[in-house]
């Protein structure tokens, strides 16, 4: 063990080296079962484990792994170990928030709908569906102003896109307004309207 090993466990060399590598692992069965692919021969790259620290904590590392046979004879293994335990608790934040989001997303009564800088749909919660008659499906990745801008207002809602992107600025942001919009059926009515 090199001392950036000893290091990201908090261990000195001699309460280390020599000890069975599942000691320092939370997932014991797991770590057997990956000696014994090692010493059978494979090699094994970017997987991950739950190691314990000399305190106690637990830490995410990646491992890769090589195996060096000798006349046939398994000797050894070398592994490269990667502390990935902030990456992956921004991940499980990441992946909880977007969790939150989409909940709060699909029980709005309001329908919202989330655009890129292009008007392309990203997000078209389950109120937009109803009352715009499209599936999300349907919508994904094709321009707002296709689908729900009734075509009289096009040009006016592509000259206001255009506008915004050169200047960041836009008459109706942070404003409610009554304007007509428009179903996947061609049908037009009054919708209020607040864009963020």
């Amino acid at each position: 063990a090199n001392q950036t090993e000893l290091d990201l466990l908090g261990y000195a060399w001699d309460e280390y080296v020599g000890q069975p590598i599942a000691r320092f692992h939370v997932d014991a069965p797991v770590i057997a079962d990956i000696l014994e692919r090692l010493a059978n021969g494979q090699s094994l790259a970017g997987y991950e484990a739950r190691v314990i620290t000399k305190d106690g904590s637990i830490k995410i590392v990646s491992i890769h792994s090589s195996v060096f046979f000798e006349d046939g004879e398994f000797k050894h293994t070398r592994c490269f170990s990667t502390d990935i335990t902030d990456r992956k608790r921004i991940e499980t934040n990441l992946l909880e928030s977007e969790s939150r989001k989409s909940a709060i997303l699909d029980s709005a009564l309001d329908c919202i709908i989330t655009i890129d800088h292009e008007g392309r749909v990203l997000e078209f919660n389950q109120a937009a569906e109803q009352t715009f008659g499209y599936r999300n499906e349907q919508v994904m990745n094709r321009r707002i102003g296709e689908l729900i801008v009734p075509p009289s207002f096009r040009e006016a809602h592509y000259r206001g896109m255009t506008h915004y992107l050169a200047t960041g600025e836009g008459p109706v942001l942070g404003k409610r307004i009554e304007i007509t919009a428009m179903r996947s059926d061609g049908t037009e009515f009054p919708v209020e309207l607040a864009i963020t």
